[in-house]
């Protein structure tokens, strides 16, 4: 199931953010955000002026001139980087690029994607998962922590998912409660 904070830790998570927003109303700053204490309300761009531009420009892993640290992913032997998407290599600006992907290429695919093996509907996979990231995530969509949740959540599997406001990529906001959570899974009181 997808678990959420208890509600004192909601409370004051909101109560924090309206500080935030007082602040920044206080020191001259318009809020693009507001908050009332109990929802936000803004725009799609004023949103998007919040979080910041994206940490990638399109295509966002399998870069054109072979220069994104995924293409350096998928060097072989003495081949530094390579491409992985037929669209990235179709494009290539690197010079190195050929008129098909590697062999081996998507069999690494499957491996690296999380979404391939909860596909598998293995038997013997973990049960139980704790995944966070935050909301100013400009690496990474939203969408994709909330596929990976639900696709786990729909296999029956215990999952733990929250959404940290206004955090960024990787963000663990509560590791006392990771600590917790793993004492409740394991049943270990030590």
């Amino acid at each position: 199931m997808l678990r959420h904070r208890p509600g004192e830790r909601r409370r004051r998570l909101r109560a924090e953010l309206g500080n935030r927003h007082a602040q920044q109303r206080r020191g001259g700053r318009p809020g693009r955000l507001r908050w009332d204490g109990s929802s936000a309300t803004f725009s799609w761009s004023d949103y998007l002026d919040h979080v910041g531009s994206r940490g990638k420009d399109a295509p966002a892993f399998d870069a054109f001139d072979l220069s994104a640290g995924e293409n350096n992913e998928f060097g072989v032997d003495t081949t530094e980087a390579r491409h992985f998407t037929d669209h990235s290599l179709a494009n290539d600006t690197s010079g190195t690029g050929g008129t098909s992907l590697d062999s081996d290429i998507p069999g690494k695919l499957e491996t690296m994607n999380p979404m391939y093996f909860i596909g598998e509907s293995n038997d013997d996979r973990a049960k139980y998962w704790w995944i966070r990231t935050g909301t100013k995530d400009t690496d990474t969509a939203l969408t994709v922590v909330g596929n990976l949740a639900l696709s786990l959540e729909n296999l029956g599997d215990d999952v733990n998912a929250l959404m940290y406001w206004d955090a960024a990529h990787g963000a663990d906001e509560d590791p006392a409660d990771f600590i917790t959570w793993i004492g409740d899974v394991t049943g270990y009181t030590g």
